[in-house]
């Protein structure tokens, strides 16, 4: 009896420390964490665990491999159980599931009695294949009063977008290429928005298969600042009609943009006034094309907010009259019109004129010749040359005259009406005689001249000559005249 008591009191014992083992390695085995989780290209975990364990990673409730690890202390002052594992799992599995939601999670197993932790927290992931594209504008910071602001991000190649303003389908992009793989989209409303606060998300479609909704952001439509006034444009001293200067006023702070026949020309910084209305005064940088214009203008405020176009003004600039002329002749111009010859490249032809008749008889052509004789021509044989010279300085004269009134006619053509014509009446070889002539005339005069000039001084020294004898006579009797003593002849001779 004492035997078999003492029997079952050993079973009880070893029952007893075999509970209690049990229990604690229970519980030592801490169930791990998991802190990061992708799901892109390939499946990604990374987390936490206790020393000594290896990392278990199951999906959708299958074993799918081990995590590596790294050992990491807490701290020197700690004791070796309070160290802890770093784990890290990656696997290209993900390429093989199939679209929609998985499972995955992580158990921790001790190295030395095998024992089991409890499992992770399930941590669920959507395979998509089409990513969802991501939002750029507008966002919070965006200052627009615009009814259909413009939307914008980026999306993967060959894919299209579909937009959801406030949490309804408004419209799609077309489908989007890009080499990058990556291409940016544009989408504008297809209705007015209402002023105030709204949101936005997008969702790639490719093919059959469609993406996970992307971000959300969330932007404000404000009050549009003041449009400005335009006027007529004005043309001045300080510019032309065809750059007039475009004027207008606009609110303090405001940039000014210029669009000329729906087209931006420029743009320029309104000048503030105390008043809180500003003006402007922008000059278009080119020269515009002649015939009727429009312009209208933007302001945009220091946040980038715009305000709806101004009211339209319609212009016209013209050419003047030289630039029309010019421009509409030039071809016929430049094929018409000739350089002159220069002075150097004309050959010398001198005239010969008659003695007797002042008529040209012959033009005398530089060339080597042969001394002869110079023949004697009879009067009937002259006047018939004379006759002949005449009817060809007519022709010449007529023929230059035509000519010189063509020149006159392009030429007034190409700067316009109302300028004066001077005609010359002379032909060349009349002008020659009357040249002639008019030194022959100057050439007597000049002679007369000194002629008349050695007179004058020849009678100027005979008048001389004679004051001067009249002079010394005087002298000369006012002598006698102290000489002479009465009673006393001047011919009394002593012997």
């Amino acid at each position: 009896m004492a035997k078999a008591l003492k029997s079952l009191l050993n079973i009880g014992l070893v029952l007893f420390f075999i509970v209690i083992f049990s229990a604690e390695a229970q519980a030592e085995v801490i169930a791990p964490k998991i802190i990061k989780l992708l799901a892109q290209e390939s499946l990604s975990l990374t987390g936490t665990a206790p020393a000594n364990s290896e990392i278990l990673i199951y999906l959708d409730g299958n074993f799918v491999g081990r995590a590596e690890t790294t050992f990491s202390r807490l701290g020197s002052a700690r004791a070796e159980s309070a160290a802890q594992l770093n784990w890290r799992f990656q696997s290209d599995l993900i390429q093989t599931l199939a679209e929609g939601s998985h499972v995955v999670m992580a158990v921790a197993q001790d190295r030395t009695s095998l024992v089991l932790s409890a499992p992770t927290s399930e941590i669920k992931f959507t395979v998509n294949i089409v990513p969802a594209p991501i939002l750029i504008a507008p966002n919070e910071k965006t200052a627009t009063a615009n009814l259909k602001p413009l939307i914008t991000g980026l999306t993967r190649d060959n894919s299209l977008v579909k937009i959801f303003i406030d949490g309804v389908y408004n419209g799609a992009t077309g489908v989007l290429r890009d080499d990058s793989g990556t291409a940016n989209f544009a989408y504008r409303p297809t209705l007015n928005l209402n002023r105030g606060w709204h949101k936005i998300q997008a969702q790639a479609l490719s093919g059959e298969q469609s993406s996970l909704e992307s971000n959300t952001l969330n932007f404000n439509i404000e009050l549009p600042m003041p449009a400005p006034t335009i006027f007529k444009p004005v043309a001045n001293r300080e510019t032309s009609v065809n750059r007039p200067f475009i004027v207008g006023l606009a609110k303090n702070d405001s940039r000014i943009k210029i669009y000329i026949d729906k087209k931006y020309a420029g743009e320029l910084l309104a000048k503030n006034h105390l008043s809180g209305t500003a003006n402007f005064a922008y000059k278009p940088a080119v020269a515009l094309t002649r015939g009727a214009h429009s312009v209208y203008t933007v302001a945009v405020d220091k946040r980038g907010k715009a305000s709806s176009r101004s009211n339209i003004v319609d212009f016209s600039t013209k050419n003047s009259a030289i630039a029309q002329s010019a421009e509409e002749e030039k071809k016929e111009a430049i094929a018409k019109i000739k350089e002159p010859p220069r002075a150097s490249e004309i050959k010398s032809e001198p005239v010969v004129i008659s003695e007797s008749s002042g008529a040209v008889i012959e033009k005398a052509v530089a060339r080597p010749v042969k001394p002869t004789p110079e023949p004697v021509m009879a009067p009937e044989t002259l006047e018939s040359i004379n006759s002949n010279l005449t009817e060809k300085e007519r022709t010449i004269k007529q023929e230059l005259k035509d000519k010189e009134t063509a020149a006159l006619e392009k030429v007034k053509n190409l700067i316009g009406t109302g300028t004066a014509e001077t005609k010359s009446d002379r032909g060349m070889i009349n002008e020659g005689k009357e040249n002639q002539g008019r030194l022959k005339l100057d050439l007597i005069l000049f002679i007369l001249f000194l002629l008349g000039v050695v007179a004058w001084l020849l009678w100027v020294n005979r008048e001389l000559v004679k004051e001067r004898r009249a002079q010394t006579e005087a002298e000369d009797k006012l002598t006698d005249d102290k000489d002479y003593q009465p009673g006393r002849g001047r011919d009394n001779k002593l012997f």
